[in-house]
């Protein structure tokens, strides 16, 4: 065997040389950055999602309130949709939304108050103020980290929504933009 292939097989046998070890990391890092990039995504559309669901989930305990407690009008908070109603265990909503007037979830806050055209009510089964209109918005608690837009709805039963952390006004219209 001469010099030459012996020199030959040793090379091969060395494995990778410097500069090929860089590119490879340069690659991996690369699919990094977009792999964490499409979780981050990933995770503020899950988050408007939920955002949007709890929002729904106001609208039918506020529906529900309307027709059996608030005597035809809506709660003004989240914490007099999450009281248990006079005479029974349980309440409009569940406890993790209604037992705080501004509660956080999934990178959300959350809060409910009276519609901005809204007129006093008769008082409620449980002797609390009821008001003619109401408004519910969540708002993300970090902008491009847990959730890009915020979210509002009101006894008309649709959700719009707006880029930023102020939520849609009333009435709704553009910029804002339905959503439900």
């Amino acid at each position: 065997m001469t010099s030459h292939m012996r020199l030959a097989r040793l090379r091969s046998r060395q494995g990778m040389t410097l500069i090929e070890l860089c590119i490879v990391l340069i690659i991996l890092g690369i699919l990094l950055v977009v792999a964490v990039a499409s979780l981050m995504r990933a995770r503020v559309v899950a988050n408007e999602s939920s955002a949007t669901a709890v929002l729904r989930t106001i609208t039918k305990a506020q529906l529900a309130f309307y027709a059996e407690c608030g005597r035809g009008f809506y709660a003004v908070s989240l914490t007099q949709l999450g009281s248990p109603r006079p005479g029974r265990s349980i309440s409009y909503l569940a406890e993790d939304i209604g037992l705080v007037d501004n509660p956080q979830r999934n990178g959300y806050r959350f809060s409910v108050r009276a519609g901005v055209d809204a007129t006093a009510g008769f008082t409620d089964c449980g002797g609390g103020a009821t008001k003619s209109m109401y408004y519910a918005s969540a708002v993300p608690l970090a902008l491009g980290r847990t959730g890009d837009r915020s979210f509002a709805t009101s006894q008309a039963n649709a959700i719009w929504g707006i880029a930023g952390v102020v939520p849609p006004s009333e009435p709704f219209r553009a910029p804002a933009q339905l959503v439900h």
